[in-house]
């Protein structure tokens, strides 16, 4: 194929328009439509531009483990298809690809469009071709439809010499583990009206984008797809405004303004190694509500301090829960394991056990559900304390034999 930079090279903006935003539209017979908008960066969020590299690392640990070093974010690529469908069929075709990326003050969106299917290879080549300005792709479900999609297509057009192999930050996972609990819709939609902020009252819905392509197909009516180019200008800048948000949540974790949100990231922390930032969210969440969130926040808590062997901390949170009523029995069986095998204390362990049978025995009179399994186990747990026990005291009664005689 020529090159897609020497036909550009020939093309001159045909309008350009003075709004918030600067936007060059540049159609030509000889490649894919073009639009390109830039919009400045305060419009995407204070602060981005200064961003540190550093602050992805406690958004996508992985992220940072498939980087040798992190990219500055002016070489992150962010990435939104729209596509003929859902699936992953020869049938579906990324009809256009809108790709952003922070230059100078401004974030630059650029929009490629087939407006026939012919015209998909020289959308493929113009997207190919910017690949080599960036180290890392930023999406929203990329990792498991926009990039597969559009390797695909690169396939189906023998264009295998492409190499889509880059890290990829995938922002949709982050987005779940910070705001799932509290919201439960992760969709791009709704984290834009409830943690962003702005949500789109005259947008095209997403549901619609296909019949829309159609319907322009048919008819070679352009006005159909300003709907669509908007719509997708829209999801590559969220894309920029959450990652910046998601930032800033890692930064200062236990200041959000929900303590769901608080406990969600300080799981997410935990996950990841970073025990000490995680027991602050704990401690945050634990003083909260719901109450169900509490609970499960001072459970994780002590599991953090028996984590990094802080065992009195741990009994500390760990009676907390029993004087509230918290967590069942786990709690006693927690203290009894801590009893049994850090301070090597029987009869404690054998106290706390005894307790944990009593309340289980409270919960199926007053008709509760027992859990049998758990019954078992503690039932377990007491005949071998009553055996350690007993093998204590028969030891120590030699022993005051032998010194005795």
């Amino acid at each position: 194929m020529r090159d897609l930079r020497a036909r550009l090279a020939r093309v001159a903006a045909s309008t350009v328009t003075t709004t918030t935003s600067r936007v060059a539209v540049m159609p030509t017979s000889e490649a894919c439509f073009l639009r390109e908008t830039a919009v400045p960066l305060d419009e995407i969020g204070a602060g981005l531009y200064d961003l540190n590299p550093e602050a992805l690392l406690p958004i996508d640990a992985g992220f940072a483990q498939r980087n040798e070093r992190l990219p500055e974010l002016s070489r992150l690529l962010f990435l939104d298809t729209e596509t003929t469908g859902l699936g992953m069929g020869a049938g579906t075709v990324a009809f256009l690809v809108g790709l952003g990326w922070i230059e100078g003050d401004a974030f630059l969106v650029r929009q490629y469009l087939m407006r026939d299917y012919s015209e998909e290879p020289l959308l493929l080549e113009a997207f190919a071709g910017l690949l080599p300005r960036f180290d890392a792709f930023v999406t929203y479900n990329g990792k498991t439809f926009d990039l597969p999609l559009l390797e695909n297509r690169l396939t189906m057009h023998r264009m295998r010499h492409v190499d889509l192999r880059r890290p990829h930050l995938d922002l949709l996972y982050p987005t779940r583990r910070v705001w799932r609990l509290r919201l439960r819709d992760c969709t791009l939609g709704n984290i834009e009206r409830r943690v962003l902020d702005c949500g789109r009252e005259d947008d095209l819905p997403g549901s619609e984008v296909p019949e829309r392509y159609f319907t322009y197909l048919k008819t070679g009516d352009f006005s159909l797809l300003e709907d669509v180019l908007r719509h997708n200008l829209r999801d590559v800048q969220t894309l920029a405004k959450l990652l910046l948000r998601l930032a800033r949540v890692f930064e200062k974790p236990e200041q959000q303004d929900f303590f769901e949100d608080v406990f969600s990231v300080g799981r997410a922390l935990a996950r990841d190694g970073n025990r000490e930032a995680a027991r602050v969210c704990f401690r945050v969440a634990g003083s909260g509500k719901p109450i169900q969130v509490a609970a499960e926040a001072r459970m994780l808590l002590a599991r953090s301090h028996r984590q990094d062997r802080q065992f009195a901390e741990a009994e500390a949170v760990y009676a907390e829960m029993i004087n509230r009523g918290e967590g069942g029995v786990a709690p006693y069986v927690e203290l009894a394991k801590i009893a049994e095998h850090r301070r090597r204390d029987f009869a404690l362990a054998l106290r706390h056990t005894e307790a944990a049978l009593e309340r289980l025995a409270l919960r199926e009179r007053l008709g509760g559900a027992v859990d049998e399994e758990e019954s078992c186990a503690l039932h377990v747990r007491r005949a071998r304390l009553l055996r350690r026990i007993s093998m204590m005291n028969n030891h120590t009664t030699k022993e005051n034999a032998q010194w005795d005689s």
